[in-house]
């Protein structure tokens, strides 16, 4: 268009240098200069338009310019962390590989001794079923063996029971003959409870004169209280024991020595009791014990009295322990 405008004004200045110019072309001249002012006002416009037109473009260019070269520092960088990116993977790659070798090689150690316990489980089954049989046969011989001890304690205790009450009834007698022969413990008699029994110890100066198996009268009064406590008690058994000293006794008859001497005292200790007391004979016996079991075994006058003497045992009925141990 700014051509055009050009040519125009070129026209116009040719015409008015010919001086010869009609009306009617003048007109068309004028018509066209207008004509190129318009389109000059025109063009002027437009130029303004593209002047800010590049501005705009010249601006944008500016921000471009500053993208791109913000875009190549990015590149760059990006570039950087890319390779380095690769080299990371690179090694990671590579330490993959390693561990997957690593794990390839322990999976096949692994593995075999997968194997092994497997080859083996049949064996170690075999010996847990073996151990466990062994197990419940001691168990069941635990639980019998427990049972057979629960019996025995029981057992024991019914025996300790029954000891508890010999024992008591043991301390009841003696203290029953105690108090029977009360006025004759300073007359060389002794009342004293051993291994469950209760003894009566009478010197023989309480019972006999010297060399003689016949009782006197004190020794007579003692039996005499002794009887009175023995025939109410049923349940006792009566030992009798002559004792005499190491000198030897010279007799004549059927007495001849120690032995006959101890046995004849024994003897009549027991005769004298069943004549005093309401007492079954089999309940009693005697015995003849010599010089054989005594107290004191010194040589002097005071062993040798301390040895003559006549002991009389009493002893509780035992055989309901008896039984009861005979049925364990």
């Amino acid at each position: 268009m700014k051509k055009n405008f050009i040519m125009a004004i070129s026209i116009c200045v040719a015409l008015l240098l010919s001086g010869c110019v009609t009306k009617q072309k003048y007109n068309e001249l004028q018509s066209q200069y207008k004509k190129c002012q318009d389109e000059l006002t025109y063009v002027n416009s437009e130029n303004v338009d593209f002047s800010n037109a590049k501005k705009q473009l010249t601006a944008q260019v500016e921000s471009l310019t500053k993208e791109s070269e913000q875009l190549k520092k990015d590149t760059l960088s990006l570039s950087r962390r890319l390779r380095q990116s690769e080299r990371d993977l690179a090694k990671a790659t590579k330490d993959y590989d390693d561990m997957l070798k690593d794990f390839t090689r322990l999976n096949a150690h692994n593995q075999n001794q997968m194997n092994d316990l497997m080859s083996n489980i049949d064996k170690y089954k075999d010996e847990l079923d073996a151990k466990e049989k062994l197990l419940n046969a001691q168990q069941d011989s635990l639980n019998s063996a427990k049972a057979d001890l629960a019996a025995k304690e029981a057992r024991i205790q019914e025996m300790q029971d029954i000891l508890n009450q010999k024992d008591a009834e043991v301390k009841a007698l003696k203290d029953k003959v105690s108090a029977a022969l009360k006025g004759f413990e300073g007359s060389g008699l002794n009342v004293y409870e051993k291994d469950g029994k209760v003894y009566v110890s009478m010197d023989d100066k309480l019972l006999f004169a010297s060399g003689s198996w016949v009782i006197n009268t004190q020794g007579m009064n003692a039996i005499r209280n002794l009887a009175s406590v023995l025939e109410n008690e049923k349940e006792i058994f009566v030992l009798i024991e002559g004792h005499t000293d190491n000198v030897p006794y010279h007799g004549n008859g059927q007495v001849k020595d120690n032995w006959d001497l101890s046995v004849m005292r024994a003897t009549s200790v027991v005769k004298a009791l069943l004549q005093n007391g309401n007492i079954e004979p089999v309940r009693l016996s005697a015995s003849g014990r010599s010089e054989y079991l005594p107290i004191d075994s010194e040589n002097t006058a005071e062993a040798r009295a301390k040895n003559r003497r006549t002991e009389i045992i009493l002893t509780p009925n035992l055989d309901q322990l008896f039984k009861l141990i005979q049925n364990n």
